[in-house]
């Protein structure tokens, strides 16, 4: 496998998103990754789905390894954020943050 830089990873569970609201994300992630998520690029973002984070609450939730940065109520407008902030520019979306993995 290819390394990756970082990797992106959206809790698909019931109760974290009732509305069923992160598989439309996750479908939209290729297109707002653009060549961020392609195989070859060196600094490339893989994406992935999980049943559950374990939050179980104030989703979708959306977490970025290997920051550990958690977001909250993630719609298709804060994914948008999350990507060209905090994936292109390094500069995670703080209103959107509810826990951090390291400092």
């Amino acid at each position: 496998m290819n390394p990756y830089a970082r990797h992106i990873f959206i809790c698909t569970g019931s109760f974290c998103d009732p509305r069923g609201l992160a598989e439309v994300l996750y479908a939209r992630l290729p297109r707002l990754l653009g060549p961020l998520g392609h195989y070859e690029h060196p600094c490339r973002v893989k994406r992935g789905t999980t049943p559950c984070l374990g939050v179980c609450a104030g989703g979708p939730i959306v977490v970025v390894y290997p920051e550990g940065i958690w977001y909250h109520h993630v719609d298709e407008a804060v994914l948008e954020r999350i990507v060209n902030e905090h994936l292109r520019q390094n500069r995670p979306v703080e209103e959107h943050i509810f826990h951090r993995m390291r400092s």
